[in-house]
């Protein structure tokens, strides 16, 4: 559904991105992992074509991403870290308006059923008429998941959307996105949160930029010799970012990013 090769990214002459291969299939869910200021981000932008890379090729259905991209940009999503909605409107005027303001080409009525629908996936609806600010923090990101939803994307993007939340918020968020996956929506999200990744089909570990490992959970901690997730990123710390990508180039799981 969607492949990058080589890419690269540079901003004010710092390189922060180098050489990351990545794919995405569709009904998958993959989370990209890394220390802070590793690149998560800056991939997410590139991978979904708001930010285009310097280097390298992004294909979206075998069409390069950034010529095609006003013809397929209907089918991405992307939810940043901030909240983007206004928080004195409730759920559904929220959602509402940003149907009117997305879905121009949409009767009314057609409108309020997506609406409806999106509420109901994300399990908000015994909040719709409640105002966003009266929200806890994980209903605040489901409401902002929802105004991308609205468009039925095929593939969403999303930034950090459970920093900050509690631990039963953060399981609540990454099982929905796991639904979402299960639909055929093809979900990649960037995260620091340790607890939920067995819910990944395929995790993506970045370090300074390159491409440390891109493989199923279960194959992670092997991969770094390490018994438990959290110990990940001081691994990480044990050798260069260059050797860590080498020596994923080498291994087996490269194979599926070719």
């Amino acid at each position: 559904m969607l492949k990058a090769r080589k890419v690269g990214v540079q901003l004010g002459g710092v390189q922060i991105l180098q050489s990351v291969d990545f794919a995405v299939n569709e009904g998958e869910l993959i989370g990209v992992l890394g220390p802070s200021g590793s690149g998560k981000s800056t991939l997410l932008l590139a991978l979904s074509g708001f930010r285009p890379a310097n280097e390298g090729t992004v294909t979206f259905d075998g069409k390069n991403l950034y010529e095609s991209f006003d013809e397929v940009k209907a089918q991405i999503g992307f939810v940043p870290q901030d909240d983007i909605v206004p928080s004195a409107l409730t759920v559904e005027r929220v959602l509402g308006y940003a149907a009117e303001l997305r879905l121009r080409d949409v009767d009314v009525e057609e409108r309020g059923r997506r609406v409806d629908r999106t509420i109901a996936k994300l399990g908000l609806g015994e909040r719709r008429t409640v105002r966003v600010s009266k929200l806890s923090g994980g209903q605040r990101k489901r409401v902002n998941v929802g105004v991308e939803l609205l468009n039925d994307p095929r593939i969403l993007f999303a930034d950090e959307p459970t920093s900050g939340l509690d631990p039963a918020l953060e399981r609540s968020l990454t099982e929905t996105f796991r639904k979402m996956a299960d639909g055929g929506s093809s979900v990649v999200v960037t995260t620091h949160i340790m607890t939920s990744l067995e819910l990944y089909d395929r995790l993506a570990v970045i370090v300074k930029g390159r491409l440390a490992y891109f493989g199923p959970p279960d194959g992670a901690k092997p991969y770094f010799d390490v018994d438990d997730f959290t110990k990940i990123y001081a691994r990480l710390d044990s050798h260069p970012a260059v050797d860590w990508h080498n020596r994923f180039q080498k291994s087996e799981h490269a194979r599926h990013v070719r």
